[in-house]
């Protein structure tokens, strides 16, 4: 169920993700963008109001020289001082462009010039000569600053407008983005549960009925094996020959075999839990298969950690799981070869039991389906025993996989908690 889960929400918790970091990247960046730009709009509205104090000032100016009333003598200065302080202010302003600044400095270059036209005093020709500066020169460079700045308060303004555009087609396009993810990734959970139901339910009705043919059949078998074994002496005289009695009774024990199969994975029995030392069922798995390994030329090494490896597990339905791993391994090496079991501890405080084989390995093609019910390379196999071990793994809070080693051959390796881990969950 937890695996249904896991890939059920990691597509979307991924698409989540992804979604979340470009929207929040894209408005990182487009704040920026209209930061910038709204500062720059700012620094022209500035330098705009400066320019239209500037200009103000000189209308006046040349307003009291053409009335030359000695009356407006006072206001001229105070004017007059009041231009280079408008002067500063725009140069303090951060960034003017350097024609702005060149513009500016032509600027003070011909008001200081008017200034000592004005301060060389006389009258009539002095006066006139002041004038004339101020109406041409000073008044030329206040009016081409602000040209400049009308230009640049034309560009902020496209910034902006450009900007405001990117957001919107940004948030269009992330919109559209998610919904064509969203159909996406519906659609695919929706398949991926419909298979899961389909699969589900397939293996509900196979469960069910391989348990009840296996009620249905054990009793009568069990019967017939005794019968049999009575009337093995009584035969020798007889009735049929012993060995046909033989064969009979060794096809029952392998029918009651594989009936037992089914009624193991139809019905799994709850896991009885205690803590034990994984090295010992390990040692004790590789006694049972050691005659079945020298039968086949196969070298089992096991080296155990010198450490104890507690586990809180059902140690019998661990040995199942490690036995039916070594027997496929055996199998697969018929003409003989190596069993490596290692057990070793992983980073997240899990233990880690790895068989290995040095046989063929296994058909990537047939990888992905290893641990379906059913589905067996073997002639005479039931294609039980890999998904029963993997549901042992599971029930332990553990995970079995399989995967070809580089240097050949195949690797299982079956994961389980330790007991820390399991301890510290139940507290």
């Amino acid at each position: 169920m937890q695996r249904l889960l896991f890939r059920i929400a990691w597509p979307s918790l991924v698409a989540s993700l992804l979604f979340l970091t470009s929207c929040a990247a894209a408005a990182v960046y487009l704040g920026m963008r209209q930061g910038e730009t709204v500062r720059r709009l700012e620094e022209d509205l500035h330098a705009r109001r400066i320019v239209d104090d500037l200009l103000g000032h000189l209308a006046e100016l040349i307003e009291i020289g053409l009335h030359g009333d000695e009356s407006g003598r006072e206001r001229a200065d105070a004017l007059a001082d009041a231009v280079p302080r408008l002067l500063d202010e725009f140069e303090a302003t951060s960034g003017p462009e350097p024609q702005e600044v060149a513009i500016a400095h032509r600027l003070a270059s011909a008001f200081h010039r008017y200034r000592e036209a004005e301060g060389a005093g006389g009258g009539g020709a002095a006066d006139r000569a002041a004038l004339a500066i101020l109406e041409t020169d000073v008044r030329q460079a206040v009016r081409d600053l602000d040209g400049r700045i009308a230009e640049e308060t034309a560009r902020s303004l496209a910034a902006m407008h450009q900007a405001a555009s990117w957001t919107a087609w940004a948030l269009a396009g992330v919109g559209l983005m998610a919904t064509v993810a969203g159909l996406f990734f519906g659609y695919s959970v929706a398949s991926g549960l419909e298979r899961a139901m389909v699969r589900a339910e397939e293996l509900s009705a196979l469960g069910q009925m391989a348990a009840g043919m296996a009620h249905e059949l054990r009793n009568p078998l069990t019967a017939i094996s005794m019968l049999v074994q009575l009337q093995r002496e009584k035969a020798e005289r007889d009735g049929p020959p012993p060995e046909d009695l033989t064969i009979i009774e060794r096809e029952i024990a392998r029918m009651e075999e594989r009936l037992g199969a089914f009624i193991d994975y139809a019905r799994p029995s709850r896991p009885r839990w205690r803590r034990i030392d994984l090295r010992d069922v390990a040692a004790a798995t590789l006694g049972l298969i050691q005659g079945r390994a020298a039968k086949h030329r196969v070298e089992v090494r096991f080296a155990p950690p010198a450490d104890p490896v507690p586990v809180r597990a059902d140690a019998e339905q661990i040995g199942r799981a490690l036995v039916n791993l070594a027997m496929n391994a055996i199998d697969a090496m018929p003409l003989g070869g190596r069993l490596t079991l290692t057990m070793t501890g992983a980073a997240d405080g899990f233990v880690e039991v790895a068989v290995d084989d040095t046989g063929p390995g296994v058909d990537p093609k047939v990888l992905p389906r290893l641990f379906e019910p059913f589905f067996t390379g073997k002639e005479a196999g039931l294609g039980l025993g890999l998904p029963i071990s993997a549901r042992i793994a599971r029930d332990h809070g553990g995970r079995l996989t399989a995967a070809n080693r580089p240097e050949g051959g195949a690797r299982f390796l079956l994961r389980l908690p330790t007991a820390r881990i399991r301890e510290s969950t139940r507290a």
